[in-house]
């Protein structure tokens, strides 16, 4: 799992406090760009070192949208 150690997402991850929750799956082939896509969106940063991941990874991020606050689970 993405964040194990990381509080910020130990916070977001267990927050209640949202009124819509939405899980997102990314899907495709490999070496496409799932995961760099997934974290410039979630943490706004980007490496060109990636390798491959085994497995499965994810993020959380709470955005608001008219007035609500909405929980993406990107997997």
């Amino acid at each position: 799992m993405a964040g194990g150690g990381d509080p910020k997402w130990q916070k977001d991850a267990a927050d209640q406090n949202f009124d819509y929750m939405f899980k997102l799956l990314i899907i495709g082939n490999s070496s496409v760009g799932k995961t760099s896509f997934l974290f410039r969106y979630a943490d706004d940063s980007f490496t060109s070192a990636f390798v491959s991941t085994v497995g499965i990874d994810f993020k959380v991020k709470t955005v608001f949208r008219h007035d609500k606050r909405v929980k993406l689970q990107i997997w």
